[in-house]
């Protein structure tokens, strides 16, 4: 027996509905194959999960032990991407996602945007990526390309397989139409449109028998309101939902299956109504353009009240026509894979491997996220000092004939991430150049290699760059020990007091150069339109936890935080170095669309710090999030964070 997999689902894993019937058709065809896998069905709600839902994930991923393999359907891992976060490094996870979460049909515009967001932050921390259609992973690459969040996870498509079933006999000449529609009531599955639909073809030639779960009750009334409005209550039944005996009984009884949806990941039913050589009336919505063969059905726009009734008029006065269609029907019949041939696909699907490790990717997002906003914040004075006093050095050594004029200066960029430090710098100094990027990331310093080798320096020449991958929590490495150098970005609000100061000991030592820039100072607040503080008592207490959360220990002892620069600049100075600051605050400004990833993402991880730091108060700081996120999205506000640069140079030098 091979290593167990846990594959995990929100609610009951026992529900009828697509994708929860697609789930159990793939760990049956898994098992069949020798392969252990569990299911667990999380309690609360989802996929706009409360405390409960957070708390019931939470528990079963720390139950699982180090480096086990776990599926999470996306309706449980889109919902709570820090939760996923948090185990990312020790799990190995694949996400399963039949649609995007905020392509649900009825969400207003902020929470479409907030689901595709969290979405694509937990796809961030998986290793793999599998989706039940080539639709879907059209349109998640879309999503993750439309909102700056890219992911390196492989996405893999294995359609859904289907079970023979015997062909579903003709309509006589003499009897009515019936009509088949499997779909659970929500506004998404578009029964409303069909009522409407069917309320102008003529009586006498047919009937509606709709089965499906009333997920949606204010749904549902407005269905059935609809067919008495209509008085269609002796031609249109809702029948809810079913066991398995009775939907095989309905679509023995079909002549065809009606699926009007706005919108589907694939449309399961569509398949299934195939493998009883049904034809389909269905729409172009979403994946439905590529799950109905051609010649086997009718499509139309979703929502288009008129041409479903002129499909339905169509289909039910036409013997030709329907003739027509079930012969397509069959021969899509003859084409349809089953769940054996899906569930080897899914096998093959697990065992591929991502380029990066998901805590990487997620890094590398935030990175890649601020990348830009850096630039234009950093100071340019201080690395105009810093090309004077290196000037200057190499002067020196060269009338002492300790260096040739065309040696190279030698920086060490220390937590390189992924070479943000260099991009901005390089380009900066007339030097030669050497480039030693330490980090303790393989994933994150091959991608800061990769890119620091395409640099030049400010005389157009090529950059000489080496990579150490070895913790920071050293700092006696050869690498350090043998620069012109050492420099940081974002890195010291991470270290304690006692790391700075043997960073302090190490420059003096060696008589080099310091520059640290981006260092968080603590401060942060919302602006509005005119750039001026909004003063709100839930954004200082959201600050005041964050700011207790920077001071976790983060692997180099108790973080300072915002204090770290100023303990920085007494530890140098200390040492005899001229130091030099200045402010870099970061300026976000309203209703700058091309902002908005940076400023949710920031949002989005102030509250998650809060969140870790006092648990208690979730449901706050979520209502918190929620509301800055929307006045965000609608230009209404900016932020501006604090942060300072700092270069230190030896004081009897330059």
């Amino acid at each position: 027996m091979s290593q167990p997999f846990t594959l995990i689902v929100a609610g009951d894993p026992d529900q009828r509905t697509g994708g929860y019937i697609y789930d159990a058709h793939i760990v049956a065809a898994l098992r069949e194959r020798g392969l252990s896998i569990n299911v667990v069905g999380l309690a609360g709600r989802f996929p706009d999960a409360d405390d409960e839902a957070a708390q019931a994930l939470a528990n079963t991923l720390s139950a699982l032990q180090d480096y086990a393999q776990v599926i999470i359907d996306g309706l449980a891992m889109g919902a709570l991407p820090d939760v996923v976060a948090n185990h990312a490094e020790r799990l190995d996870i694949t996400a399963l996602l039949h649609h995007p979460l905020g392509d649900e049909q009825g969400l207003n515009e902020i929470d479409q945007q907030r689901f595709h967001r969290s979405e694509l932050c937990g796809l961030a921390h998986v290793n793999r990526v599998i989706v039940t259609s080539r639709f879907t992973e059209r349109r998640v690459k879309a999503l993750a390309e439309q909102y700056e969040l890219p992911f390196s996870a492989p996405i893999t498509v294995v359609e859904p397989g289907v079970e023979r079933a015997p062909v579903s006999p003709a309509a006589q000449p003499s009897e009515p139409i019936r009509l088949l529609c499997v779909a659970t009531l929500t506004p998404r599955k578009g029964q409303d449109i069909l009522v409407q639909a069917l309320a102008n073809v003529e009586r006498g030639h047919w009937r509606c028998d709709c089965f499906g779960g009333a997920r949606d009750v204010a749904f549902t009334d407005r269905v059935q309101t609809l067919i008495d409005n209509h008085q269609l209550g002796d031609r249109v039944t809702l029948h809810g939902e079913c066991d398995a005996a009775t939907l095989e009984a309905a679509y023995q009884n079909a002549h065809a299956l009606v699926l009007p949806s706005w919108y589907e990941g694939y449309g399961m039913v569509v398949t299934e109504a195939l493998a009883h050589g049904l034809p389909v009336i269905t729409t172009t919505g979403g994946a439905l353009r590529d799950t109905l063969p051609k010649g086997a059905g009718i499509s139309v726009a979703p929502g288009d009240v008129k041409a479903l009734t002129s499909a339905l008029v169509a289909f039910c006065h036409d013997e030709t026509l329907r003739t027509e269609l079930r012969a397509g029907a069959a021969a899509a019949r003859d084409r349809l894979g089953d769940w054996q041939a899906a569930g080897k696909a899914f096998a093959e699907a697990l065992q591929r491997s991502s380029t990066l490790s998901a805590g990487s990717q997620f890094a590398a997002d935030w990175l890649s996220l601020r990348e830009g906003v850096d630039a234009s914040s950093r100071s340019q004075a201080l690395v105009d000092a810093l090309a004077s006093w290196l000037s200057e050095k190499q002067h020196r050594a060269e009338s002492a004939l300790l260096t040739e004029a065309s040696s190279p200066i030698t920086l060490a960029d220390l937590g390189c991430g992924r070479g943000s430090n260099s991009q901005f710098l390089a380009p900066r100094l007339h030097h030669a150049q050497c480039w030693m990027l330490i980090d303790h990331d393989p994933a994150l310093l091959n991608e800061a290699y990769s890119r620091t080798s395409q640099l030049n320096t400010g005389k157009g020449e090529p950059l000489q760059v080496e990579t150490h991958c070895v913790s920071l929590k050293q700092l006696d490495h050869p690498a350090l020990t043998h620069c012109d150098v050492v420099t940081a970005s974002a890195l010291i609000d991470l270290v304690s007091q006692a790391w700075i100061d043997a960073l302090a000991a190490q420059c003096a030592k060696h008589r080099q150069a310091l520059l640290i820039t981006l260092s968080i100072t603590g401060e942060w607040y919302f602006t509005n339109a005119q750039q001026q503080p909004l003063n709100d008592l839930d954004d200082r207490w959201i600050s005041e936890l964050f700011n207790a959360h920077q001071r976790r220990d983060k692997g180099l002892g108790g973080a300072l935080g915002g204090d770290a620069h100023s303990a920085l600049a007494k530890a140098m100075a200390v040492h005899g170095y001229r130091v030099n600051e200045a402010e870099t605050p970061w300026h976000l400004a309203a209703g700058k669309p091309a902002q908005y990833p940076l400023m949710c993402s920031l949002v989005e991880g102030w509250a998650n710090a809060a969140t870790e730091q006092a648990p208690e108060a979730a449901s706050r700081i979520a209502q918190w999030r929620d509301e800055r996120l929307r006045h965000v999205v609608e230009g209404e506000i900016g932020i501006w964070v604090g942060h300072r640069d700092l270069l230190a140079l030896p004081a009897d030098e330059g």
